[in-house]
């Protein structure tokens, strides 16, 4: 039996919860959220890919974390953990009223267009692991957000390997590190975490290296006093987490770096040279110091924002392979190099990141139009969206009343996500509240409105430090790459000021221009 509503969300991360909170302030109470997992929260919950050990935000809590001032919720310190992050998601979803339109277990497993305001979702039940009744919906939002597919790396014999393996996303707490030759594939943001909390427990931990990371000071420390005060007076989480556009308060004199230093390349470099005199200082051996030297710009590839990442490999018992070839098979015992060397390990760990431009299940438009052919993804790619067509980010032609969250081309590397979630969360409910009240049955973007935010989107990465190196924010899949394809532009390159001027407006031309409703 099928159930109908007049907005369907796709995950109950915080960008499905945080629009779930806007529709009904709009006054749109018939809605869903449609949750694959047992818990909410997303990549943060309880059980979610968010789990491993280590597992923190590198973005500060006061923030990250949306409603603190709604809530009263202060956080423990700094960069607070998994397990705290997954908790204030459930006392969000409370202080928001949403909990009873939350449906958890069910996989989408397509989305189609049927007819006139009305999307049909094909669903899985995920714990009794059997169809479930299909959603029919007026208003598609999909919110599964860039982390909810982890990547395994193209890697010949992975499945040989005799002992233990898994991937971050899926750590699996049953096996007993203490003691073990431990192996880390990776060298991103969540293998940090891993290296820097098991590195005391294991026998031994070898850390497989293809490219050096930068890595920044977090200077994490329980919440003081004087932010605990200024949380008590009240609005002092809005003011922070809008400072980057609203002007509200001034520059950040001690601030790391700024969005303008980023693209200069003398002060890159200045930047770059400052990290690189801390690694020396911190690791004891020189030649180790220099293995662990990135030799592209800062920010051109993911940051680490991590204390004791570099110090870490002073211990006797962690090893660092690095090998710009990487780990290209994996057998019975342990993992071959590029370079020839075996490496022999009785636990593997997979810290490989996630497809975060990948189509996690198929969405069908109007006279069949695919998502993934719009987007660029097919079979041979994993369906990585390689090349977004959008407005904003948001919008998608001949997808009548569907929008994405936190998708292609309305993201760039230094965002605070949740609050790109919050203001396209707002934006979303605004709009189907107002065509609720106008009769509007269907909004699309027009083709000219297409046309012209890719071309911005592509336009924007013009002179950006993320040119300069092969990283994940413009590449394209390996597959792409060995065909000599371009990169994708599946991120909006300018700042996050400049992509809200465009959402709310400031800068739109004119609504007829943009939209077309009927």
């Amino acid at each position: 039996m099928e159930q109908k509503f007049d907005v369907a969300i796709i995950g109950c991360g915080f960008s499905g919860m945080l629009c779930a909170n806007f529709l009904r302030e709009a006054g749109i109470d018939n809605f869903c959220i449609l949750e694959m997992g047992a818990g909410l929260g997303g990549v943060w919950s309880h059980g979610g890919v968010g789990g491993y050990p280590g597992a923190a935000c590198d973005v500060p809590s006061y923030t990250y974390l949306p409603f603190l001032d709604q809530t009263g919720f202060i956080p423990s310190k700094k960069y607070v953990n998994q397990g705290e992050i997954a908790d204030y998601a459930n006392l969000l979803a409370d202080h928001c009223q949403i909990r009873k339109h939350i449906h958890f277990s069910r996989k989408v497993l397509s989305v189609n267009y049927v007819d006139t305001a009305t999307w049909q979702l094909d669903i899985w039940d995920t714990e009794n692991e059997c169809s479930a009744e299909p959603v029919r919906a007026a208003h598609i939002v999909c919110a599964n957000g860039p982390l909810s597919s982890p990547r395994m790396p193209e890697i010949a014999g992975v499945e040989s390997f005799a002992g233990p393996s898994f991937h971050t996303a899926k750590w699996d707490y049953s096996v007993d590190l203490k003691g073990k030759r431990v192996g880390v594939i990776g060298t991103g943001a969540s293998a940090a975490q891993v290296i820097t909390t098991i590195a005391d427990d294991v026998a031994e931990l070898t850390v497989f290296q293809r490219t050096p990371t930068w890595a920044m000071p977090r200077d994490d420390e329980p919440t003081p006093p004087e932010i605990t005060d200024a949380f008590k007076a009240g609005g002092y989480s809005e003011k922070l987490r809008h400072v980057d556009w609203k002007g509200e308060l001034p520059p950040d004199p001690d601030a790391l770096f700024t969005f303008e230093m980023l693209h200069d390349e003398k002060q890159n470099a200045a930047i770059c040279d400052g990290i690189a005199k801390r690694i020396r200082e911190e690791v004891e051996d020189p030649e180790l110091a220099a293995l662990l030297t990135p030799d592209y710009p800062f920010f051109c590839k993911r940051v680490l924002f991590i204390d004791d990442y570099y110090s870490t490999f002073n211990k006797s018992h962690v090893t660092l392979v690095n090998d710009p070839g990487g780990v290209v098979a994996v057998n019975k015992t342990g993992v071959s190099m590029a370079s020839g060397a075996q490496h022999d390990v009785e636990v593997l760990i997979f810290a490989t990141g996630f497809d975060s431009n990948h189509i996690p299940f198929p969405v069908t438009g109007r006279d069949g139009k695919s998502l993934a052919d719009e987007f660029g993804a097919n079979a041979a790619n994993n369906f990585q969206m390689t090349r977004p067509k959008s407005l904003w980010g948001m919008h998608v032609a001949g997808m009548p009343n569907f929008y994405m969250m936190i998708g292609p081309q309305s993201l760039n590397p230094v965002t605070n996500v949740t609050l790109l979630c919050e203001e396209q969360g707002k934006y979303i409910a605004n709009l189907v509240a107002t065509m609720r009240k106008d009769g509007s049955q269907e909004v699309e973007p027009t083709p000219a409105a297409i046309q012209d935010w890719t071309e911005r989107c592509k336009d924007s990465a013009d002179g950006k430090v993320w040119l300069r190196c092969n990283n994940w924010y413009m590449k394209t899949t390996k597959t792409d790459q060995k065909a000599g394809r371009e990169r994708s532009q599946g991120m909006w390159m300018e700042s996050y000021e400049d992509y809200l001027k465009h959402l709310l407006g400031a800068e739109a031309g004119g609504p007829e221009r943009l939209l077309s409703f009927s």
